[in-house]
Parts: C-alpha cells; sequence; structure tokens
C-alpha cells in the first residue's frame, strides 16, 4: 500500500511541476498504474519441526549478508545524492523521490521490524528499483539505487528476524505486482 500511495502522490506532483514550469520544462515517462488490494493476508504456514534450525540459519545468512552490505558500502565511492536542481520535470520530481526516499530510511531506522515487515520493505524497494527505472537517467540511477538499498539496510539493522527474501521470489513478486 506504501509503494501504492507513493506513486499516486508521484505522479500529482509530476503533473503539478508539469503545470508549474509549463511544455519546455522537460517530460517525465509515464508508468501504467497499478491497483492493490491492500490485503496484508500471508499464504505461509508455520511448522514447528525445523522451524529452530531454519530460523538460526536465516538468521546467520541475514547476518552475513548484512556484513558483506556493510564492508561494500565502506569501498563505495562517496555518493552525491543531492545534487543541483534544474529546471526540468524530470530533476525536479526526482529531487522529490531522492528526499521521500532518505526521510522513509530514517523513519525505518526508528521502527523494529519482524521478519514480515522486513520482506515487505525489501519487496516495496525492489518494486521502486524495477518502476522509477524507467524515469531515471544514468547520473540518477546510481543515487536512487544506493537510497533503495539504505532503506532495505537500515530495515535488516530494526529487524528482529532479517530473513531476506530469496531473489527469484523476488522477482515472481515484483513481476506479479506489475502485471496486475
Amino acid at each position: 500500500m506504501f509503494v501504492d500511495m507513493f506513486r499516486q502522490e508521484l505522479g500529482a506532483v509530476g503533473r503539478e511541476v508539469k503545470h508549474i514550469l509549463g511544455e519546455g520544462g522537460g517530460v517525465v515517462r509515464k508508468h501504467a498504474r497499478t491497483e492493490s488490494n491492500g490485503s496484508t493476508s500471508s499464504s505461509r504456514s508455520n511448522t514447528n519441526t525445523n522451524t529452530n534450525n531454519n530460523n538460526r540459519s536465516n538468521t546467520n545468512r541475514a547476518r552475513s549478508q548484512l556484513l558483506e552490505t556493510h564492508l561494500a558500502k565502506l569501498f563505495k565511492q562517496k555518493m552525491e545524492i543531492f545534487t543541483k536542481v534544474q529546471h526540468t520535470q524530470e530533476s525536479v520530481v526526482m529531487s522529490i523521490v531522492k528526499l521521500c526516499l532518505k526521510s522513509f530510511q530514517e523513519f525505518v531506522r526508528l521502527q523494529t521490524f519482524n521478519r514480515s515487515g522486513f520482506q515487505q520493505i525489501q519487496l516495496d524497494m525492489q518494486y521502486l528499483r524495477t518502476t522509477l527505472k524507467d524515469t531515471t537517467d544514468s547520473e540518477d540511477e546510481a543515487a536512487l539505487e544506493f537510497l533503495l538499498d539504505e532503506v532495505i539496510v537500515a530495515a535488516a539493522e530494526r529487524c528482529l528476524d532479517p530473513s531476506p527474501l530469496e531473489p527469484a521470489i523476488l522477482d515472481r513478486l515484483v513481476q506479479l505486482k506489475l502485471a496486475r
């Protein structure tokens, strides 16, 4: 639901910026809107036989992935997230997206998540990564990727059981969402 609301608001902001800057202010490529039924139910069933062993291995795997992410972050080049805003619709909208993602990262850092909440954030960020990729140029794409990764890292740090979704499952869920 967060992603749908975010994309709706982003569309409204894009229209307002287009109105303010006029037709000569640049163009943002539009995406087909998707509808969400807002369902929060889960189809998972819990079994008690191997739960403890699976939880330990998932926790250890998540911790090692988190450590790898932190090490990669240390060696990454310093990235300028907030660059000068040009007088184009694309530049203004992308600056707003960056500010929203940075604010969301700070919001996530103040929360505590269970496994489902963490996985939902992971799924939402992957969906945004897929849908916003078409609206960014190469300069903004790196900053966008960095911010989306930072939100996931912040959620993992604040999660009681950070068991990330497998990439194949994540991609399948995003494709299902895009198909709606």
